[in-house]
């Protein structure tokens, strides 16, 4: 895989890229399922409303990973977008004001349909990798079952890929 690029750089419209963001100082933030489901939530909503494909995601307990492809906001906006939204209600509703982001994001371009295919089977495998689960297709917030077994969850998410 190439070295990540900064979330402010320019980059490819016509491109895909995967996307790891952390939480502060990698504490398991999101073992807690309310806010799994806040943030499937805020990126369901912000993929209508700043019109970005999703070919990918795993919620870990310590970060996310999502494979974005925005034709028209940059990825930086996207990622802001949504990290700023999930900080607003997440505060909002539970009332606390603790740090939920690390200021470190990792972006990589993603060349073709074959990198992208790698890339997604690498990320269904990370709760697998870190010992949450025995298969990928057990672990609740993962596409893995959409992508790999054609299941239904997360259908307003996700998109289909097509090669």
């Amino acid at each position: 895989m190439q070295e990540p690029i900064s979330l402010s750089t320019v980059f490819s419209y016509t491109k895909p890229h995967y996307i790891t963001v952390l939480t502060h100082q990698k504490q398991p933030l999101f073992q807690e399922r309310f806010s799994c489901e806040l943030l499937l939530n805020i990126i369901t909503y912000n993929k209508y409303a700043l019109y970005y494909r999703v070919f990918g995601m795993v919620i870990m307990p310590d970060s996310l990973h999502i494979i974005f492809h925005s034709s028209f906001v940059q990825l930086y906006q996207v990622v802001r977008k949504t990290i700023g939204n999930f900080d607003r209600y997440y505060h909002q509703i539970t009332g606390k004001l603790l740090p939920f982001w690390d200021s470190d994001y990792y972006a990589y371009p993603l060349e073709d349909y074959d990198t992208l295919k790698k890339v997604q089977d690498h990320i269904h495998r990370e709760p697998v990798r870190h010992g949450l689960v025995k298969d990928p297709e057990d672990y609740l917030y993962s596409s893995y079952r959409f992508y790999e077994q054609e299941g239904d969850e997360f259908i307003l998410l996700l998109d289909k890929l097509s090669d």
